[in-house]
């Protein structure tokens, strides 16, 4: 590495990963697991990452449970003497953890193994006691206090799934919104709250009947983290709010692009929607991700990823500035006054999900990046103590540009990362106005010149890049996004490697469509020939082992002043998750990006009869 990139890397670690340097390979490993899951059976190697994604705390305070993404593991941490003592590994990228009221039994949902294992907790032990798929993509989970029942949002196929853990079975699936992401449970355990992170809304179940109760439209994306305040009455979730204008320094710095929000939903009441924004303008807030509230419910915390911090709010002094139905571009000014109602925690690292005490003050942060669950005193505001889960001695490459990824400080003024729009190196369904097509609508009405944020799993393979397909470097196109989406600083030669070094990490989750031993039914090869079909002619830009051929087309959906002509085709590989399906972002649907204005672009002009559209798009959801 040159000397600039060295000097780089060095000052970058001051301000997100210097406490990766002290890290310790934290505590005992187990290699204990039930007899149906030999994956828990492996040792947890050392030299990995454990990027705790999610964390579960129990009832008396005395045990946490981390979902350790990047290792594949549980790991149980003694919260009085702030040591782990165990850690196995439990399967594919687990996402969300949750502990019974006992402290006896755990249960953790792999994102890419699309299963749910149930941990037995015993003699400061864990094992592995059981395991049972739940469908494609699982996230959050949350455990009925008797430690019987689980609940898991089924990212993929847009359902909460109801799981009897002693039956090892699941009994019951509700629709709810676009990829639900984060569950809680009220204190009394009546109620099921969900935050769907791609359709703007939070779904209200009762958790006895397990049937839909209400359905609550929010302002905001990227949902995440769910708490229900102690009394039961409210919901709270962090957020993402996309405004839509065009990428411009001055449209970033009034929040006229995207802000993070503190949103309140009324679990009791027909009441609106309520939020508190996050950003102050010269230091916004960034991928807000946990929230939590303390159980006398005078404290709120919000963590923030991309900013590195996390945000407490009193709810005991002058009542907070909710705005009811709607948000406001920035921070309440009254918060800023220093009345203590607000202060900001820096801490480093990646904050993702939070938990407070039993005593009401002390908050435990799981931190992705940093490989630990910090504690943080919120009644001073301090960062106390962090507690080790183990990390590699070095960071390799891939594992620099990740932390680029997630790092708001590369954009103006720290208002959002690369991870805010690509969420989990994926997309979030939004399309933005940035000046990676060569222009921006700069009007009052600005839609024309939005595009859909592509998914970058595996874009390493499908040269070349953006939406026009003008870019032939891959390391060039991420320059262009620093500097031009984020409007932030031009990166290193060293720092643009390494970007470039985890984009190459992000490979597709299996397919839920296709079936394991390779088969397919009739409607899917009928399917297939559509698609190789003079009359759809798909494979002739969607072919090659990547489903795109790395040209560009002349497709007729360009606009007259278009900066670049032409598009090049996206791969159609995982194209069932790519929701909504084409660059404008105005097909929530397959078939309704098969029969649309551009269906004729799409399908190679034949017009498709309902018997073959039925098929080709059984057939699209197996690539």
């Amino acid at each position: 590495m040159k000397d600039h990139g060295r000097s780089t890397w060095i000052s970058l670690a001051l301000g997100i990963v210097a406490v990766l340097a002290t890290l310790a390979i934290g505590g005992r490993r187990s290699s204990a697991g039930g007899p149906e899951s030999p994956d828990s059976k492996a040792k947890v190697q050392a030299e990995v990452h454990r990027s705790p994604v999610a964390l579960a705390l129990s009832v008396d305070g005395r045990r946490l449970l981390t979902a350790n993404q990047t290792a594949g593991t549980v790991s149980l941490v003694d919260a009085g003497s702030a040591k782990v003592l165990d850690e196995i590994a439990t399967g594919d990228r687990p996402a969300g953890v949750a502990i019974s009221a006992d402290g006896r039994r755990g249960v953790v949902a792999h994102w890419y193994g699309y299963d749910l294992a149930v941990l037995e907790i015993q003699n400061d032990k864990l094992r592995v006691a059981g395991r049972l798929e739940v469908g494609p993509e699982p996230r959050g989970v949350a455990l009925s206090r008797d430690g019987k029942t689980a609940f898991v949002a089924v990212g993929v196929a847009d359902e909460v799934a109801r799981v009897d853990l002693d039956k090892l079975a699941v009994t019951g699936r509700l629709a709810v919104g676009k990829e639900p992401r984060s569950l809680a449970l009220s204190p009394d355990g009546s109620l099921l709250v969900v935050g769907n992170a791609r359709s703007q809304n939070v779904t209200v179940i009762d958790a006895a009947s397990f049937t839909l109760k209400k359905t609550v439209s929010v302002e905001g994306d990227n949902l995440r983290q769910v708490a229900v305040a102690p009394d039961g009455r409210f919901a709270y979730l962090a957020n993402m709010r996309a405004r839509g204008f065009a990428v411009t320094k001055n449209n970033i710095d009034l929040g006229w692009v995207l802000g993070q929000r503190l949103t309140r939903v009324d679990l009791k009441e027909a009441e609106p929607f309520a939020t508190i924004s996050l950003d102050a303008q010269g230091k916004a807030a960034a991928d807000a991700h946990g929230v939590a509230i303390s159980p006398d419910g005078k404290l709120l915390a919000v963590g923030l990823g991309g900013s590195h911090e996390v945000m407490l709010f009193r709810t005991d002094r002058r009542r907070l500035p909710w705005r009811i139905d709607g948000s406001r571009d920035l921070i309440p000014q009254e918060l800023l006054n220093g009345d203590g109602r607000f202060r900001r925690v820096t801490l480093g690292g990646r904050p993702t999900e939070l938990a407070f005490a039993p005593d009401g003050k002390t908050l435990y942060v799981a931190n992705y990046l940093a490989d630990s669950v910090q504690v943080v005193d919120a009644e001073s505001a301090r960062l106390v103590e962090t507690i080790a889960l183990g990390a590699p001695e070095t960071v390799s490459l891939a594992r620099q540009g990740e932390i680029l990824f997630h790092d708001a400080a590369r954009s103006f003024n720290q208002w959002y990362s690369c991870n805010t729009c690509h969420s989990d190196g994926h997309t979030n369904g939004l399309h933005y106005d940035t000046l990676n097509d060569g222009r921006q609508d700069l009007r009052n009405v600005h839609e024309r010149s939005r595009k859909k944020s592509p998914t970058l799993r595996g874009v390493a393979k499908t040269a070349p890049w953006t939406w026009h397909g003008w870019q032939t470097s891959l390391e060039q196109a991420c320059l262009e996004s620093f500097t031009k989406s984020m409007q932030g600083p031009k990166p290193t030669d060293d720092e643009t490697r390494a970007v470039v070094a985890y984009l190459e990490t992000l490979e597709y989750p299996k397919n839920p469509y296709r079936a394991a031993d390779g088969t397919a039914s009739a409607e899917v090869e009928r399917g297939k020939a559509v698609y190789r079909s003079a009359k759809a002619a798909c494979n002739t830009c969607h072919g090659g082992p990547e489903l795109t051929d790395g040209k560009i087309h002349s497709t007729g959906l360009e606009e007259p002043d278009d900066a670049y002509e032409g598009y090049n085709p996206p791969s159609l590989r995982g194209v069932y998750d790519k929701y909504p399906y084409l660059h404008d972002a105005r097909s929530p649907t397959l078939r309704d990006a098969l029969t649309g204005p551009h269906s004729a672009e799409i399908t190679g002009g034949g017009e498709l009869t309902e018997q073959e559209l039925s098929d080709l798009i059984a057939y699209l959801k197996t690539l």
